[in-house]
């Protein structure tokens, strides 16, 4: 799908996946966290309409979320608000390919982008060059085997990264957790995959 695509879809259906951020997102920055990662500059990557990055800037980040969706990040602009949060949000239209930060960034957050491997794989290697020593990446998305094993997510098997995928595109950042992860979907469960790895210190 293109930008044209995404937009007629947003325009279609706001807020396709909700306004809360995935479990998982939110359980592996807060275990950063806690592990001493320090709140600072955030990327939410391919941000959709925004749910990720809004949660981030309510708990102090300051994030730069970027989509090629201009109607998705009108939306995300429309509905943003400052009120009861320390953190902030620069809401940006940008490929996830090509899109780079004006500096080192201490997190990124890449949820349910869903490219041809070689793209997804420069997308996230690009994205861990952006880290300070000791900054953090985090992508969550639909496995390949939720084909086979799970339910809803893109039915394309060549967007459905598997674990090998994203073993390639962390090369060069110390991996935290690169796993399947299952989430229940209804009555039903999802296969996710999970890559978290941080820059060297």
């Amino acid at each position: 799908m293109d930008a044209a695509d995404w937009n007629a879809r947003y325009l279609a259906q706001p807020d396709p996946w909700g306004t809360t951020p995935a479990a998982r997102v939110v359980s592996e920055v807060t275990a950063a966290e806690d592990a001493g990662l320090g709140v600072g500059t955030a990327v939410d990557l391919a941000c959709g309409d925004g749910r990720h990055a809004r949660w981030l800037a309510a708990h102090g980040w300051h994030v730069h979320a970027v989509d090629f969706s201009e109607v998705a990040i009108e939306q995300a602009r429309d509905r943003d608000s400052d009120e009861g949060r320390s953190g902030s949000v620069d809401w940006l239209v940008g490929d996830a390919v090509d899109w780079t930060p004006p500096g080192e960034v201490d997190l990124v957050v890449v949820g349910f982008l869903h490219l041809d491997p070689e793209p997804l794989g420069l997308a996230l290697r690009r994205a861990g060059e952006w880290l300070r020593p000791g900054g953090h990446l985090v992508y969550l998305g639909h496995a390949a085997e939720n084909l086979r094993r799970g339910v809803g997510g893109p039915q394309d098997p060549s967007v459905l990264p598997g674990v090998a995928d994203l073993a390639r595109a962390a090369e060069g950042l110390e991996v935290v957790s690169l796993r399947h992860d299952l989430r229940p979907a209804g009555h039903a469960t999802a296969v996710d995959v999970l890559l978290h790895a941080r820059a060297w210190s």
